[in-house]
């Protein structure tokens, strides 16, 4: 609810929604988790014995939660695509001032859509979390969801913040490493998750089928050569996102905060 508001107030601030729109995805968000926040949390109560019904409606609600913020987006997405085209009388189009705020907000909704659903639908019912729970998959899921939620959004709300303080002509640098970190986080999250997180949560499900969920979770599976080189696989990832995806960043704060000084 908290992230729907803000990334809500947020898009109508750069004039990206319609106030009504963004009113009505803020109610739509808030009707839902009041009639079906708590039935939604029941997806988590498979080891306190939960009917398979109970189990349903709670992944249903649930699932639905992301429903309000993604329509918000689209709209927000259709927008930018439309402001970006030249017009029929052949006019230059027009250029967005928040561009990589909103892009990587665009990017958390991505991220969350994926990690909070896709990669969250195997524990969403009783066999799932009977397999699942506490595998590395859970952290594949909660990985994605989390800096998808969370961290690009605090990343879109810095770069908010980095392009209001500064003129068109003191954006042109600071912007260049803005664009590096984008795709910097979104590719090194995206290789964690392929590389390493899916392919060893995979082996694991299947090591619990096999040989069952304590031997899955013990020293013998985890201490295995293909899963130590899986670990290392997973190299790269942390590398891109750290050099490609953090520094640049912080050497575009560092480089707004010498611009603003110096004016």
């Amino acid at each position: 609810m908290f992230v729907t508001v803000l990334v809500a107030v947020t898009f109508y601030q750069l004039g990206v929604v319609r106030r009504i729109n963004a009113v009505r995805v803020i109610y739509m968000d808030a009707i839902l988790f009041l009639a079906g926040g708590i039935i939604g949390t029941a997806h988590h109560w498979y080891w306190t014995g939960q009917a398979n019904f109970t189990m349903a409606l709670a992944a249903m609600f649930s699932a639905l939660e992301v429903v309000p913020l993604t329509l918000l987006t689209l709209d927000a997405w259709d927008f930018i695509k439309l402001t970006g085209t030249k017009t029929a009388g052949g006019t230059p189009k027009k250029s967005i001032p928040h561009k990589w705020a909103f892009l990587f907000s665009h990017g958390r909704r991505l991220l969350e859509f994926c990690g909070r659903r896709h990669l969250r639908i195997p524990d969403q019912h009783a066999g799932g979390q009977l397999l699942e729970a506490g595998t590395i998959l859970t952290l594949n899921h909660g990985h994605a969801a989390l800096l998808g939620a969370f961290g690009m959004l605090a990343m879109a709300l810095v770069v908010l913040g980095l392009r209001h303080v500064l003129t068109d002509e003191q954006w042109i640098m600071p912007e260049k490493f803005i664009k590096v970190s984008f795709w910097g986080l979104n590719v090194g999250l995206a290789l964690m998750v392929i590389t390493n997180l899916f392919p060893v949560g995979v082996l694991q499900i299947w090591d619990v089928l096999e040989n069952g969920y304590w031997h899955a979770r013990s020293l013998e599976f985890i201490g295995q050569d293909r899963i130590r080189l899986l670990e290392w696989a997973s190299m790269p990832s942390h590398v891109i996102l750290i050099v490609l995806g953090v520094v640049p960043m912080v050497v575009a704060s560092g480089l707004t905060y010498l611009k603003i000084r110096k004016a």
